[in-house]
């Protein structure tokens, strides 16, 4: 058990011992002890030392150290995507698309979220990429409970709902624009006619509120009259609760006249880039194509919204029930888009900039679906009404006071 170095210098020390007088044998016995004492409780800490050794060789041995984790072969994505037996309305309920917008989907997005293989693994598919971040947006779950129900882990999640996320918005000037010309005006006004008699009307607006998590910078400017930090989108409608244009993530606090005056919406039609025409003749006055609003929007020539709802006046009332009846898209389309990708019914963690995309994200599958014909039953109604505010603007007064004569006579 002794090494050379151990062995040379217990030679040593006994040649010393064996050299010593009589008169020290006392002492001799005491070193010759404690030298053997000390050489068994080096033999006994290599020996222990040995055996530790042994032990991490056998542990490391059995905890194997996985580049992938074990997962099963197939997730529910592979087996039901595949297998037609498998009825349409479980997975419709998983990723709230039919197989047939999925597929149209699909073959638009795929440019965008084909990948390369590697030599360490082959790439995930196209359509696992999109299912991965389609449930996401329908359920709102968290990355790491996502992860398992496809076979993946979290960060796979995550690169692929900010994929599908992205390439959806590169998608926005194809499915979100707001009329320009002529003829689109004229086939918007259309979604119109059988919901009120009021004339020339191309979109209805309204805000609603999209709960966040607390901001590091500027907290207080993003808690809203909600009691809760949010962000405040845009959005106006036709009749067929189709998303004409959508602006996402200014602070809860802002007020809906606000939002729209820092929105491009505004830009646009201040410059006479939007709403210029076709006019509508209505007893001998020219009607420009007008936006209908809440009493929290300012009154204008392009924009109306409805007589204090305490007014006892017949016309005023009767104003108010026609504005209404076709202003009820705008809300009718956020209960669908709220429910249809519940993701937006829950607190977004993200950052306000990706938080807008996703928001933007949701309203393009909103129109893209109906595009489609994939409809959505869902009798959730968001109203979130800001609180009225004063405005004077006089030709707006006139226009509105004109139309509810107008109406009142018909």
């Amino acid at each position: 058990m002794l090494n050379r170095r151990g062995l040379a210098i217990f030679v040593a020390l006994y040649l010393y011992m064996v050299n010593m007088s009589t008169a020290n044998d006392m002492r001799r016995v005491i070193i010759l002890a404690s030298l053997i004492q000390i050489h068994a409780l080096r033999a006994q800490l290599l020996i222990l030392n040995q055996r530790r050794i042994q032990r991490r060789r056998r542990a490391g041995r059995l905890r194997r150290r996985f580049w992938v984790l074990p997962r099963p072969v197939q997730s529910w994505f592979d087996i039901h995507f595949v297998d037609i037996a498998i009825p349409d309305d479980y997975f419709r309920r998983q990723l709230r698309l039919n197989r047939t917008t999925f597929t149209m989907l699909l073959n638009t997005l795929r440019p965008r979220l084909t990948r390369q293989n590697t030599s360490f693994r082959d790439c995930i598919a196209p359509e696992k990429i999109l299912a991965i971040g389609l449930y996401r947006l329908a359920h709102g779950n968290a990355y790491v409970t996502i992860g398992p129900n496809f076979n993946v882990g979290k960060t796979t999640v995550i690169e692929a709902v900010e994929d599908v996320v992205e390439a959806l918005c590169d998608l926005k000037e194809e499915y979100i624009k707001f009329p320009s010309t002529n003829r689109e005006v004229l086939a918007t006004c259309q979604t119109f006619e059988e919901m009120t008699d009021l004339p020339n009307v191309v979109g209805a607006i309204d805000g609603t509120h999209i709960k966040i998590k607390t901001p590091i910078e500027s907290g207080p400017d993003y808690f809203s009259r909600l009691q809760q930090h949010d962000v405040v989108v845009q959005a106006v409608v036709d009749g067929e609760k189709r998303f004409l244009d959508v602006a996402a993530g200014f602070p809860g606090s802002m007020h809906d006249s606000r939002v729209l005056r820092n929105s491009a919406l505004y830009r646009r039609i201040n410059n006479n880039e939007l709403l210029t025409g076709p006019t509508v003749r209505v007893g001998g006055r020219e009607i420009k194509p007008v936006l209908l609003g809440d009493s929290a929007y300012p009154l204008s020539t392009w924009l109306l919204k409805p007589y204090p709802e305490s007014t006892n006046d017949p016309p005023e009332i009767n104003f108010n029930k026609e504005l209404s009846s076709a202003r009820v898209s705008v809300e009718c389309a956020y209960g669908i888009l709220k429910g249809r990708w519940r993701i937006l019914q829950k607190r977004l963690d993200s950052n306000i900039a990706f938080t807008s995309q996703i928001i933007i994200a949701c309203c393009i599958l909103h129109n893209f679906c109906i595009e489609a014909g994939d409809l959505w039953d869902d009798d959730e109604v968001d109203n979130d009404n800001d609180f009225p505010i004063r405005d004077g603007h006089r030709d707006g007064e006139d226009l509105r006071n004109f139309l509810k004569e107008h109406l009142w006579n018909l």
